[in-house]
């Protein structure tokens, strides 16, 4: 399910990747910075490394490509605002086609399992607790009921439902816990679980999303 994450440095948001590929075993994931409000990524990397002692592998002025080790202030943030955890975000590009990457390594498989299901499910296939099933019409059904209503997340927190949509393969509603809805899937008896935000569910009516990755039920 591609999702869009948020990257700051030093507390600035200065773009947003898809982390559109991943070394799942390894635990990184990577994929093309799309900047905001940046003139020059080569010189504001440079920059930065250079006051933050921060070790810049390759340089090269004239093509300006810049390849770095791990940036402690460099930070990337999930869809419902909490920071994703791992070692850390490093970066390579060259500012000539706007060409850089974010590569953020140190991420358990937990993190890998819920947040970049779709890379840990290409990898492992069959021999994960995933499985991979696509969206129809009884859950797009569920996703318009949500967005009629036409609330924002806090909204949604003061009526808390968890089992407010219930039809023959889908049990779920919003958890204040995760802040997110929380739905089960079955097939026959066995039981799997599944999460989206607002973010997901829109996605999922404009025809962007069209698998999901339900885990088994623990």
């Amino acid at each position: 399910m591609k999702k869009i994450y948020e990257i700051q440095l030093s507390g600035i948001k200065i773009g947003t990747t898809a982390f559109e590929f991943a070394d799942t075993p390894m635990g990184v994931v990577y994929g093309k910075i799309n900047f905001e409000n940046v003139d020059s990524p080569y010189n504001l990397f440079k920059n930065h490394c250079q006051q933050h002692k921060v070790t810049i592998n390759q340089d090269d002025k004239e093509y300006k490509f810049i390849d770095t080790q791990v940036i402690p202030k460099l930070k990337v943030y999930l869809e419902n605002g909490t920071e994703l955890v791992g070692w850390g975000g490093a970066i390579s590009g060259m500012e000539k086609g706007n060409d850089f990457e974010i590569q953020f390594g140190g991420i358990n498989s937990k993190i890998m399992k819920t947040e970049f299901a779709q890379h840990y499910y290409d990898y492992y296939g069959n021999e994960s607790d995933l499985i991979k099933i696509q969206v129809d019409e009884q859950f797009k059904k569920i996703c318009e009921s949500i967005l009629a209503k036409n609330l924002n997340i806090n909204q949604w927190g003061e009526i808390e439902s968890s089992d407010e949509f219930q039809t023959e393969r889908y049990h779920g509603g919003f958890d204040t816990t995760e802040m997110e809805f929380c739905f089960s899937y079955y097939i026959e008896k066995q039981e799997y679980w599944f999460q989206l935000n607002l973010n997901d569910i829109e996605r999922i009516i404009n025809a962007k999303v069209e698998f999901l990755y339900p885990r088994k039920a623990e």
